[in-house]
């Protein structure tokens, strides 16, 4: 018996947290079969001395357990030692982690920055450190982002720090262990600056302008010398202020850099400082200063150019494949001027004249580099972004075609940019055209992963909420994600409006006038309910239910006052479904999809009520969920020919799913959908909306042989057809990549319901959709006649669930692999279902025989 996996708020050794309650979690490691923890003691201490002793607790819980103990101090460091006992014998192991600033009185110092639009600079300051350093910690506010070094070495390799928020209301900081990037004598540390979403000046294409101010920093130094004693060093007007080489920065345009404006060692002790000048202390952001609660965002992956064409404008790379990042260049000088430009416009389709198409993504947006003197340099943007596959370099050739005077371009690289999240799911199977549709949505899901989920990484980059919910499980299924949810909900909560509303893009950054729907659809602003709700049933994650618990009944609340007999009439409903009037819902009537989603709402409130020990508040919304019930089945449901509303796809599932099917009914509604799909060809109608509920009915109804043909078909708009024509991520629109005309954002996340399928009906890991609690995972793969192989796998937080079927000769083989503390349920053809503990288990079971309907016998 071993622990392992030992975190503090879903990190290991977290450094600079804020939560004055934080929650411990870990794993077993045993080869022990069937293994179960029965007790647990955590002990904290600062230094030596004992903050909080839970005492033997006889408990199972190995996750979320919450510290309990005295009043937590700032900018300290914290050891925890967890003893686990399973009856037989005990394991003990130790974390630590560490507190950041707790509150606005920790911070010494003030803000500098900019007192003119459009203006850039670096900042710097020189400091000594008269002896030995014990241990040193820098916090960072830049707003919007920042770049900074210490003695000429980077803080970190993180990039677009810091996450980006409601800066009215929150305003994030980042910790640095900097103790080993000190030395005696003089230091320098310096800070890069751009706008990020903090500042949206337009010039170029831009979604929207908006200003929550001027670009500002705000540093604090806190060292600890080996005997004894401490100094800070802090933004103030002591600091120094110098041009910098960025002229213009804007999330949606591009930016431009000066490289002739370099000071390569600004950040060195003894740079020089001709015609610098004093820092200005600038007023403070409206927004609270909170500890950074995301893994920070990096550069995950590297691409090559697969191909290059000369076109007169300049030369097109195409990188295979498209993703969100920006390109970074190596140039040889070749005798051109300084101050030559060299400009790269990306795109993620090309136009007819075979350039890059930004028609969807943004017209104008690129980056621009002017050279310096030096024989070799190296340029990508600081605080910008996009998506694309293509780049179009004007201004530098490649070696062997560049002419006397031209720059050669040494070197390109597409760096892909995302947060530095465990890849927690893999998914694999027999069946090539599956693997190609996992790969796309899982790029699409990364390039869309930043401060927060984003529609789409150019056009908005803004959190449209409803795909953090709909499209949740798979999400849930392949990373890391719960820090990133509970940073989601808190900018819910913070965008939320005095009468309950919850808007449709959390961060608020922009209110759309010319249609009410988005500003305010259930099916979006849910994400404040279902999120913090399926955050319980993925990670056992009690404290964001009760951190949410309010805002959950406010937004309910809110709805409530918008029914009329029980039923919501308006939103957006089932966007971008399939049809000629795209992108409004037209298959389903917008009051059915709305009102499911309430119903589904009300539903997790008394769950959530019972959970958080509020007996009374459970029963008052278990009594409006019913009223919700009869009114809408009332309304939408025709009892004689099992059909909600128009029938469509969207409308029986969503009804399935969220429990308005009355049981009578419940088999010929599920015919009814059956009948649908089949009817059609096995062709998709559902969109952004109904599709997830159209998956996940699949699972739980048996109708997952009907999503194996959907998924397989390349002739009609899906998933198959996407990947047929070329797409290498998901597109917004299911035919986005039309071979004639393509069109919408060609990495877009939303419809990516088909991944809980592979994992949960291929692979059989049922999660969030399960009937289970916590502690037990269901397992139920479906195993089609002509699939010879899958395997599916996912960190639970007690460990990894493993499974995987291959069949031949009639036989299916199963291997199901069950971590320690974990219960399943087997569910397996062929079977009765069976409960088992920890180990791994294997079965060979006869193959049963597919019937016309698409069900075994």
């Amino acid at each position: 018996m071993k622990i392992v996996r030992m975190q503090t708020e879903n990190r290991t050794t977290p450094l600079g947290i804020d939560n004055t309650k934080p929650v411990f979690s870990w794993n077993v490691e045993t080869d022990c079969p069937n293994w179960k923890q029965q007790t647990y003691r955590i002990v904290v201490q600062n230094g030596g001395a004992v903050v909080w002793d839970s005492g033997v607790a006889a408990s199972d819980a190995m996750v979320q357990v919450p510290y309990a103990g005295h009043p937590l101090c700032a900018a300290t460091r914290y050891t925890w030692t967890v003893e686990v006992g399973d009856g037989k014998g005990t394991a003990k192991q130790s974390s630590w982690f560490e507190t950041g600033l707790l509150d606005a009185a920790a911070w010494q110092g003030c803000f500098i920055g900019e007192t003119e639009e459009n203006t850039f600079h670096l900042y710097r300051k020189e400091f000594e450190v008269p002896g030995p350093v014990k241990q040193a910690r820098l916090y960072v506010c830049g707003l919007g982002q920042y770049v900074g070094s210490l003695n000429g070495q980077p803080l970190a390799d993180t990039v677009l720090d810091p996450p980006w928020s409601d800066y009215r209301k929150t305003c994030f900081y980042q910790t640095y262990d900097v103790t080993a990037q000190l030395r005696a004598g003089t230091n320098a540390m310096g800070f890069k600056l751009g706008n990020g979403m903090f500042n949206l000046p337009g010039g170029r294409y831009v979604y929207f302008e908006r200003s929550y101010g001027k670009m500002k920093l705000l540093v604090q130094l806190n060292i600890l010398y080996t005997d004894g004693s401490t100094a800070s060093v802090v933004t103030d007007e002591s600091w120094q202020q110098g041009r910098s080489p960025i002229q213009f920065c804007c999330m949606y345009g591009g930016e431009d850099y000066d490289g002739r404006l370099e000071q390569p060692g600004y950040t060195l002790p003894g740079a020089s400082t001709a015609g610098w000048e004093a820092a200005h202390q600038v007023k403070p952001p409206q927004g609270t200063l909170a500890a950074s609660p995301l893994q920070p965002l990096r550069i995950m992956q590297r691409y090559t150019p697969v191909a290059v064409t000369q076109k007169p404008e300049g030369w097109l790379y195409d990188f295979g494949t498209n993703f969100s990042g920006w390109a970074r260049i190596t140039l040889a000088r070749n005798g051109a001027p300084e101050g030559t430009a060299v400009t790269m416009v990306p795109g993620e389709l090309l136009g007819a004249n075979g350039l890059p198409d930004q028609r969807v993504t943004g017209q104008g947006y690129h980056w621009q580099y002017l050279l310096n003197g030096q024989a070799q340099q190296t340029f990508a943007p600081d605080f910008t972004y996009t998506g694309f596959r293509y780049l179009l370099v004007s201004g530098a050739a490649p070696l062997g075609s560049a002419g006397a005077g031209q720059p050669i371009l040494q070197a390109l690289t597409g760096e892909f940019i995302y947060p530095d999240i465990e890849t927690e799911g893999s998914f694999r199977c027999s069946e090539p055209l599956f693997e190609k549709i996992h790969q796309i949505v899982c790029q699409a899901i990364l390039s869309n992963t930043k401060s927060y989920l984003t529609d789409c990484p150019h056009r908005e980059r803004l959190a449209w909420m409803e795909q953090t919910h709909l499209i949740a499980p798979g999400i849930m299924y392949n990373y890391g994600v719960q820090s990133l949810y509970e940073k989601m909900e808190g900018d819910i909560l913070d965008a939320q409006h005095a009468d309950g509303l919850i808007p449709c893009i959390c961060p608020e950054y922009v209110a759309f006038g010319y249609h009410r729907g988005f500003v305010d659809t259930p099916e979006w602003g849910s994400a404040g309910i279902i999120n913090p709700w399926y955050a319980y049933q993925r990670w056992g994650n009690v404290a964001l239910l009760k951190k949410s618990y309010e805002g959950m009944k406010k937004y309910a609340a809110y709805l409530a006052g918008k029914t009329h007999h029980g039923v919501l009439h308006h939103g957006l409903g089932d966007w971008l479904d399939i049809g000629p009037n795209r992108p409004w819902a037209q298959n389903t009537p917008v009051p059915v999809t709305a009102t499911a989603i309430y119903y589904y709402d009300l539903c997790i409130l008394q769950k959530a009520a019972a959970i958080l020990g509020k007996p009374e508040e459970a029963a008052a919304f278990a009594a409006q969920a019913a009223q919700v019930y009869e009114e809408f089945n009332a309304q939408f449901f025709d009892d004689q020919t099992d059909r909600y509303a128009t029938g469509s796809q969207a409308a029986q599932a969503i009804s399935l799913v969220t429990g308005l099917v009355p049981p009578a009914h419940h088999a010929g509604v599920v015919k009814k959908l059956r009948q649908d799909i089949t009817n059609r060809g096995y062709a998709v109608t559902a969109g952004d909306v109904g599709h997830p509920f159209l998956i996940t009915a699949a699972i739980q109804e048996g109708l997952s042989d009907l999503i194996y043909q959907m998924t397989l078909k390349t002739d009609v708009p899906g998933y198959g057809y996407q990947v047929a024509n070329g797409a290498t991520t998901l597109t917004e629109e299911w035919d986005g990549p039309d071979p004639k005309q393509p069109h919408g954002s060609q990495n877009h996340l939303m419809l990516g319901g088909i991944e809980e399928w592979f994992y949960g009906g291929l692979g059989g890991i049922r999660l969030l959709h399960s009937a289970q609690p916590f502690g037990t995972v269901e397992i139920a793969p479906f195993v089609p006649a002509d699939m010879a192989h899958c395997a599916a796998a996912l960190r639970h937080p007690y460990g990894m669930v493993r499974t995987a079927w291959q069949q031949e000769d009639g036989m299916v083989h199963y291997t199901i692999e069950i971590p320690p503390n974990l219960t399943a349920v087997l569910r397996l053809e062929g079977q009765p279902s069976c409960r088992v503990g920890s180990g791994v288990w294997q079965y060979t079971l006869p193959r049963r025989k597919e019937v016309e309907d698409g069900t075994v016998e």
